[in-house]
Parts: C-alpha cells; structure tokens; sequence
C-alpha cells in the first residue's frame, strides 16, 4: 500500500514526540550522545563502518552520519515500528547513501565484512541477565574487527546502598520535573524503570564484557544512574 503525506506527518511527529521524551527523562541525555559520536569520530578517524545495535527512532544514526561524513551507518532494531520512524529520519537528513537500517536483532543481521565500530546506547538494561545480556554482547563481538571499539551507556546500579539508590532517584525526579514532565508521567516511568529494567554493576558490566570478548571497559559518561563506557574488541 503506497503511503500517505499524512501517514509521513504523523510518523513525523510520533518520533519528534518520542524523542522529546527521552531527551527530557533522561539526565545527559544530548551529552551522551555527543561524546558518543566523538569518540566514534576518534577512535574510526571519521571512516569506515559503524553498527548501531537497537536504532531506535534513527537519532543516533543521523548524529553519527552528520558528525562524520564519510562514516558509512548500520542501524538494526526488531521493533519494526520504531524503525520506520528512523527510516523518515534518514530521509529527511538526506542519509539514505550512508545509513541502512535492518528491521532484526542483532543476532539476525547479514553477514558483512567485520565493523570497524559499534553502539549500543540505553539498550542493555532492557535485558534480564539470564543470558541474554551476554548473548547480544557476544552478538555485537562477532560483528566487529579485533581493536573495534564498543560504544556503551547503560543505567547501571545498585552498586550504592539504599538510602543513596533512593536519593539519586529523588534528583533523578527533580531533573524530569524541571524538564516539564508531570508528575503522573514521572510515576508512570519510574514504574517502567522497576518492572522493565535490568540494571547490573559496573564490575558485573565489565565481566560480561570479557566473557563477550571484550577489552576492560573504560568509563567516558557518567549522569545520576546512567554511565557510558568504551570497551574494544580482544
């Protein structure tokens, strides 16, 4: 079926929405990516190809593809509905020739030539560790050259006692509140936080990252609860 501008206005919109969202609940959130597009730009020189495991609404794809000219972009993400927001995104920035977008998991994406880097932003926690952390880590591993650097940021904890747990959780709240998010919304995430999230310590972070075949990772982001490290391929 052939699709319409209002179908195209809409999408348009559902992804500014979405990412509107997680800029304002989430601390650093434009820092984040920022470094994350600069360490790629250092460590890449601004060539080669990168993975984008779990693209999301394609902002990621379109930071990298607009700070590095001549970097070429993966993006994979099983949640189809997503990616045809990132799709639209691409589009709009005029990307297309250098950003391609895969509707699968990792684990399912075509055999390429190894990358020279890969991202994986706010994703992991998303996964219980029974597994299945591992296994994506493992994926990404197979997909990368030896030195290949690992881009990665995560809510990570409980590495704190419970009465700081609870206060970085009360700034955390301050911070969305500021942001203009109503107090509803922030009950409503912070419910989603302790049903959906995964969240393991940054020493259990690193071992996976070795079973996975990775580097000691090193940290370059820190905000509240949320940390980003750079781990390389062994």
């Amino acid at each position: 079926m052939t699709e319409s501008p209002l179908d195209r206005i809409y999408a348009a919109e559902k992804a500014q929405a979405y990412d509107r969202r997680i800029r304002d609940a989430i601390p650093g959130y434009e820092a984040l990516h920022q470094l994350s597009c600069m360490v790629i730009a250092e460590t890449t020189g601004g060539h080669g190809r990168v993975l984008v495991a779990g693209a999301g609404s394609g902002a990621e794809c379109v930071a990298l593809g607009q700070a590095c000219p001549a970097l070429h972009v993966v993006g994979v993400d099983p949640a189809g509905d997503m990616l045809k927001l990132a799709e639209h995104k691409v589009a709009e920035h005029c990307l297309t020739e250098r950003v391609r977008l895969y509707p699968c998991a990792v684990s399912a994406l075509p055999t390429f030539e190894p990358f020279d880097a890969a991202t994986l932003l706010l994703v992991l926690h998303f996964l219980a560790d029974d597994g299945a952390k591992l296994d994506l880590l493992g994926d990404i591993a197979r997909h990368l050259k030896p030195g290949a650097p690992l881009v990665l940021a995560d809510l990570f904890g409980p590495g704190w006692d419970d009465s700081w747990q609870s206060q970085l959780r009360l700034y955390w709240r301050h911070l969305q509140k500021a942001a203009g998010i109503g107090a509803d919304a922030i009950d409503k995430g912070f419910s989603h936080v302790d049903r959906d999230i995964h969240p393991v310590t940054e020493e259990r972070l690193g071992q996976l990252l070795d079973q996975a075949g990775f580097e000691p990772p090193r940290p370059f982001f820190r905000a509240l609860c949320f940390g980003g490290w750079v781990a390389r391929r062994r």
